[in-house]
Parts: C-alpha cells; sequence; structure tokens
C-alpha cells in the first residue's frame, strides 16, 4: 500500500479518503454515540451547540465530520510537508502517515475538541515553517501565535504550543523584541475580545474558568495501561529511534532548510510533552498532537527505509492492529 502512496498522482485523494473512511466503518457499524467531552474548551462547546442545533442527535453525522476534518488535515499535512521539501521527493505518504496516525486509537478517531484544535496548530506550523530565511516575519509569527491561541479556544491544553512558537523563533531568528511582542500580541488578542464580550455580559468569571490552570502536573497512573496502548506507543517509540538514528546518520547530507524543519517539528513534540502538564486526566484523545510530529516521522520511516518490505509488513502489522482493537473495543 505505502508504495501506492509514494506516487504523486492527484487520483491518490480518492484512495486516500477510502483509508481514513477504513478506520471509521466501526463507529457506523457499531452505531456509536457521540457525547461531547466534558474538558471543551468555549469555541468547541460552540461547535458542539451548533451541531446538535444543525443535525440533532444524528450520531453518524458526528463521525462523517470528524471523517472529513481528519482527511482535511491529512491533505494539509500532506501540502506542507511536500511545499518546504522536506522529504526527498513529493508523494502522498505524509498523508497516509497522518491518518495512520490519527487512527491508531478509537478516541482518536471521534470529533473531539482536541481533533478540532489540531487544525490551527497546523496551520500555526505551516507559518512557523515559512519563516526560513524571511527578512520581515512578524506578521508570520503574529499568524502563529493567533492560531495556537484559537487552538487553545477549542483545547486549553495546547496553549502550551506558544512555547513551540517562541522557542521555534530562538531557532531560526536572531533576538528580536518586536517579534517576541508580535508572538504575546497574537496570542492575547482573541482571549481579549472574547473577554471583553463576556465582560459586557457580566459572564467574565464563567469565560475565567473555562481555562483557568488549577494545577500543573502529569497523572501518569491515570493513563490506561491495555495492549492496545502499548502496541501504539511502542510502535511510535520505534519509528522515533529510527528517525533519530537516520537524522543522526545522515545530517551532513541533508540541506540546511531541512534539518531546521525537522528541528522544528522535534520542537513541537516537546511542545505536545508540555501540554500534558495542564488538565490531563488520562483523556487518550489529549495525544492526537502525536499525529503531527509522528507523521513526519513514519513519513520518513516509509520513505527513506531501504528495506521497503519491512515498512510495507510495519504499516500492515498496525493498520490490522488499530482495526482490530477498534472492532474488539467497540463490541466489548
Amino acid at each position: 500500500m505505502i508504495r501506492i502512496f509514494r506516487s504523486y498522482h492527484p487520483a491518490i485523494i480518492f484512495l486516500l479518503l477510502l483509508y481514513v473512511a477504513l478506520f471509521r466503518v466501526s463507529l457506523l457499524f457499531f452505531a456509536v454515540p457521540f457525547v461531547p467531552p466534558a474538558s471543551s474548551g468555549y469555541l468547541s462547546t460552540l461547535t458542539f451547540q451548533l451541531l446538535d442545533w444543525v443535525i440533532g442527535s444524528k450520531n453518524y453525522i458526528y463521525h462523517l465530520v470528524a471523517l472529513a476534518l481528519v482527511f482535511f488535515q491529512a491533505l494539509y499535512f500532506n501540502f506542507m510537508i511536500n511545499q518546504y521539501r522536506i522529504l526527498s521527493r513529493p508523494s502522498y505518504v505524509p498523508a497516509l502517515s497522518y491518518v495512520l496516525i490519527s487512527s491508531l486509537l478509537i478516541e482518536f478517531t471521534l470529533l473531539t475538541p482536541a481533533l478540532m484544535a489540531n487544525t490551527f496548530l497546523l496551520f500555526a506550523c505551516s507559518k512557523i515553517l515559512s519563516c526560513y530565511r524571511k527578512e520581515r516575519v512578524s506578521p508570520v509569527i503574529f499568524d502563529a501565535a493567533l492560531l495556537v491561541s484559537i487552538a487553545s479556544l477549542f483545547f486549553f491544553p495546547y496553549i502550551v504550543f506558544f512555547l513551540f512558537v517562541i522557542a521555534s523563533l530562538m531557532v531560526l531568528r536572531p533576538f528580536s523584541i518586536r517579534e517576541y511582542f508580535f508572538a504575546l500580541t497574537g496570542l492575547v488578542l482573541p482571549y481579549y475580545f472574547i473577554g471583553v464580550y463576556f465582560f459586557w455580559n457580566h459572564r467574565l468569571n464563567d469565560f475565567w474558568q473555562t481555562f483557568q490552570i488549577t494545577q500543573l502536573n502529569l497523572p501518569l497512573q491515570e493513563i490506561e495501561r491495555s495492549s492496545r496502548v502499548i502496541i501504539c506507543g511502542v510502535s511510535i517509540l520505534f519509528v522515533l529511534l529510527w528517525n533519530l538514528f537516520f537524522v543522526q546518520s545522515n545530517l551532513m547530507k541533508m540541506v540546511v532548510q531541512v534539518r531546521s524543519s525537522i528541528t522544528l517539528f522535534i520542537l513541537f513534540f516537546f511542545a505536545g510533552i508540555f501540554s500534558l502538564l495542564i488538565q490531563f486526566n488520562g483523556e487518550l484523545d489529549h495525544f492526537i498532537w502525536l499525529a503531527v510530529p509522528a507523521g513526519l516521522a513514519f513519513s520518513l520511516f516509509f520513505v527513506e527505509s531501504r528495506r521497503r518490505w519491512m515498512a510495507e509488513i510495519f504499516h500492515f502489522l498496525l493498520l490490522l492492529s488499530a482495526l482490530f482493537f477498534q472492532y474488539y473495543y467497540l463490541n466489548k
């Protein structure tokens, strides 16, 4: 299957749609009810209310919306990787990898605030990648921070990705207080306007409670320990370690832009780890941000692996395990 997606023919987009749907057939087959998560942000709550007003209790529509969202995110991720030439040649392997990571667990396939917020994190990541060798990047940095802020209004723990914006500035740019000021302004602006709205409606305390940080800790004991989580975690860890050795052995062969881009994705990964310190109670859907850095890692593994048969077998086994645990989890 990976061999097919190594092509850059537009017809592959249809196969990608079928690939996304493959992971979500179980949701329709078992008629999984949709329940809005309790940890919804302000904008995700509005989105759920709007969907409820438009489509009511038709659960399958919510799953179709999640399918369309992941499909769009995968295409945009693929466009981003190819536009900045992070891989050796353009293909649809990044989209395949993004969909695979976004579907490893049944929690990833649902319409959650974290999934909706991922769209804006992708936009922010693309903005940061575009900063390479630009003379004036203040508007771009403002946009990136603004997009992170909007993502946090869907899923508040993602506000930590502002650290990704700041760290990226440190890596790509010489120090400029003006650029940091633009980044901070972009982060604060959405909260300022929404805060003014709530203030005029005498509900500022309600808005404040939606993003108030009560504690900073990582409750590891709350994370589910099961075979499906272990298989998912070990698979991602294996590919990340392969990438570590691959980048280390080929570092001097890579152009500077590719090295910088890979560094930015590493910063994104660590920002995602820090996001677990905020309002995390073991919810597996919180880890959907992994689709971005792990999507690149899997893309490099599938494209650059010398033993292509090994990449095909690894993908096939991971695909089967994801589908098996979906049906097993829903059929309990």
